[in-house]
């Protein structure tokens, strides 16, 4: 779609922005172990400013003048960091964006809000309102433009503000003005240290969903108090510290994209400041809320990593060269459920920047042969002929895409299927590869066309353990079911609770089917291997459309009498029309020695090195055509 909105500026308090797009808050566990910017976290940095978005917000930067928090995250309350915060907002203004920050109390962010809310005195919540004013304070001697105060999420600001915690008796509880209070002092302590010539934008949980939790109505009527203090209102929705919420905050595939919108419009017609939406955002989405006059500005982070020139790309109107988010999630489950550095899926190189020279072509251009054209196959002819070499590119079946095709086969997976897509799109368009669809490569026919490499990106087989059933319709390979979900009966029991199975059980679920997960493992640990906030996503979404759970079973056999396991009490038999195999891949490597006879260098990437997710094709198979 042609974007016109999204491009308009925007006038935020003191400073005016260049465009509607903000990179939001997210935590890459970049900095040093002691808050310092490293090399890595400042080129994240620069990469999220080259995007062409108007302010990057840089997340998660404690008050405090210690650091608390555990994780590789910077500090806003010493200043000892001004130097390195310097650099970061000047590495931002760099490519004419505006430079923000996201505030945090790490120590209260991580601590029971009872706790934090009751237990702490009238002075102690004074020092916070210092502590926050004076990091302010230090983020425009460092050249920041903007800050972010987060008291959404269940951040301390929130906490105070919730009636269901605070039952204080000084000027901070009581009354809905006194639970008002913290973040109102504190957004004008801010206001003032820094002389009203930075902006301030205020983060907030429209709702915070749970039961007895704050509610949208007095969120609407707390931002009408806050809004003289504030130059922007950042609308999200929901809490960090409970599990079953993180969905709500990084919706999934399987969830809608774009959810806090009507929030964040019902706030726009209450306030007179810009207000501006969060959540599962893409840039589509952002124009047509822009320009219906629901908000003044969207903000986004896996758009923005899945294609970090997104935003220009959108200015130029090369929308269809723009890499898609599948949003699996893989970023920010590595981060906030692993304290890991960040990743993504479908960009190999987010979190990675200082590892590789993108820059420059490779010193020898060599002819790539690359056997298979899943998305593995896909990512490597793509990477090799960006740094100059020659590629051929050996897919056996008709068409370009692999198993991942079928992957793709749910509606709801309609976004990993813009991907392939994308990828697919981009792979034809270079004239560095040829492409030989309806090919099956060999050694000997590898011998005769000469390349310097191989990369070896067949897959893997999928492991079909032999049952009574097996050879009979009552037996279904779970990729033939995607693509294909006529050969289900009503009654389907899915064998394996990996996310594959979930995934297909939930489209089978939506299709009216009867459907039963079996697995060896509890359920509790079903979906190994894929993104935590995913996993919780599709358990729940699987319970509300009834699919049943039988976990922690051996399957013994399965005949035309169904799906036979081993339990504790016994045997147990689940009835089933179809029972479909979802148990796994296992690669044969027994093929890459006889490549190695008629090519000298010879690479398995993607699931011929091992089986796995989308970010373990896309990395093993960048990660060897930069090698080359």
């Amino acid at each position: 779609m042609r974007k016109a909105a999204i491009f308009q500026p925007l006038k935020v308090g003191p400073i005016t922005l260049k465009n509607r797009i903000e990179v939001a808050p997210a935590a890459p566990f970049l900095a040093g172990h002691d808050s310092s910017v490293t090399p890595e976290f400042f080129a994240y940095t620069c990469e999220l400013a080259r995007s062409g978005a108007g302010v990057v917000t840089i997340g998660v930067t404690g008050v405090e003048p210690s650091r608390p928090m555990g994780g590789r995250t910077l500090n806003l309350g010493n200043p000892a960091y001004v130097s390195d915060l310097a650099d970061m907002a000047e590495g931002i203004h760099r490519f004419g964006a505006a430079a923000s920050i996201e505030m945090v109390h790490s120590r209260f962010m991580l601590s029971p809000p009872e706790k934090v809310v009751n237990e702490t005195s009238t002075e102690e919540v004074e020092e916070v309102i210092r502590l926050f004013a004076s990091a302010a304070s230090l983020a425009q001697r460092a050249g920041f433009d903007m800050v972010m105060i987060h008291g959404g999420h269940g951040n301390v600001p929130s906490m105070f503000f919730n009636a269901k915690y605070n039952r204080r008796t000084d000027r901070f509880g009581g009354s809905f003005d006194g639970r008002c209070r913290f973040p109102i002092e504190l957004c004008r302590a801010v206001r003032e240290a820094t002389g009203g010539q930075i902006a301030i934008e205020y983060r907030i949980s429209a709702e915070e969903i749970l039961p007895g939790m704050t509610t949208f109505e007095e969120t609407l009527a707390f931002a009408k108090k806050l809004e003289p203090y504030i130059d922007m209102l950042h609308v999200s929705r929901g809490l960090l510290e409970e599990d079953s919420l993180l969905p709500v905050i990084n919706a999934p595939v399987y969830l809608p994209r774009g959810a806090n919108i009507p929030f964040a419009a019902e706030f726009k017609k209450e306030l007179n400041i810009p207000v501006c939406v969060v959540g599962s955002m893409d840039l589509d989405l952002a124009e047509e809320a822009i320009a219906s006059g629901k908000v003044d500005m969207a903000a986004m982070i896996r758009t923005i990593y899945a294609d970090r020139r997104c935003v220009e790309k959108a200015r130029k109107g090369q929308d269809d060269d723009i890499r898609p988010c599948i949003r699996c999630n893989t970023c920010i489950s590595r981060t906030h459920a692993g304290f890991k550095t960040v990743r993504c899926a479908v960009n190999p190189l987010v979190g990675r920047d200082t590892w590789f020279r993108t820059d420059v072509q490779a010193p020898v251009r060599k002819h790539v042969a690359v056997i298979g054209g899943g998305p593995a196959g896909l990512e490597a002819a793509r990477v090799c002929a960006g740094r100059g070499h020659r590629v051929t590119l050996y897919e056996k079946s008709g068409e370009l895409g692999g198993k991942f095709r079928m992957a793709c086969a749910a509606e709801f997976k309609r976004e990993m299927k813009k991907y392939l897509e994308w990828s697919i799109r981009s792979v034809r368009r270079n004239d560095r590869i040829t492409i030989l669809t309806n090919t099956e490569a060999t050694p000997e026919r590898i011998a005769e066309d000469r390349p310097d490499v191989v990369l070896l990106a067949a897959g893997a087989d999928p492991i079909l353990p032999k049952f009574t059933a097996s050879g009979t319709p009552k037996l279904v390979w779970v990729g033939d079911a995607e693509a294909d979900p006529s050969l289900t009966g009503r009654r389907v029991a899915v064998c394996g609770g990996g996310m594959t199975g979930m995934e297909f059980a939930l489209s089978m679920a939506r299709l009216g089917r009867e459907v039963t997960i079996v697995d060896l493992l509890p359920e509790d640990r079903l979906g190994a291997g894929g993104s935590a906030i995913n996993r919780i996503a599709i358990r729940d979404l699987l319970r509300q459309e009834g699919v049943r759970f039988v976990c922690g079973a051996p399957i013994e056999d399965i005949d035309d009498m169904g799906v036979h396991l081993k339990t504790p009490g016994g045997r147990q038999t689940v009835a089933c029309d179809t029972a479909v195999l979802s148990l796994g891949f296992r690669p044969d490597h027994s093929v890459t020695a006889e490549y190695e006879l008629v090519c000298p260098t010879v690479w398995e990437i993607g699931d011929n090195r091992r089986p796995g997710n989308l970010w373990n094709a896309t990395a093993t198979a960048f990660d060897a055509a930069m090698e080359l």
